[in-house]
């Protein structure tokens, strides 16, 4: 007999109410009393893995120190 924790038909529906309903992956490891990367395969197996979708608009804009002979030449000293 398997192990209660590893009953797939029990535990399913568990994950798939609380990763819809937006709960993180520890949060539903910890409910359910599985591992973090069996809820990980879990959300994957059930086809429920989210998208980041990342677009030009979304990235913050990282600032870079200028080169070294910069600040000489914007001051044209």
């Amino acid at each position: 007999m398997a192990r209660p924790s590893l009953d797939s038909a029990r535990i399913e529906p568990a994950v798939r109410r609380m990763h819809v309903g937006g709960s993180s992956v520890r949060e539903i490891a910890r409910h359910v009393g599985i591992s973090v990367g069996s809820v990980h395969a879990m959300i994957g197996r059930l086809g429920l893995s989210r998208t980041s979708a990342r677009t030009t608009a979304t990235r913050r804009m990282r600032r870079h120190a200028l080169p070294v002979g910069a600040g000489l030449e914007i001051a044209r000293v």
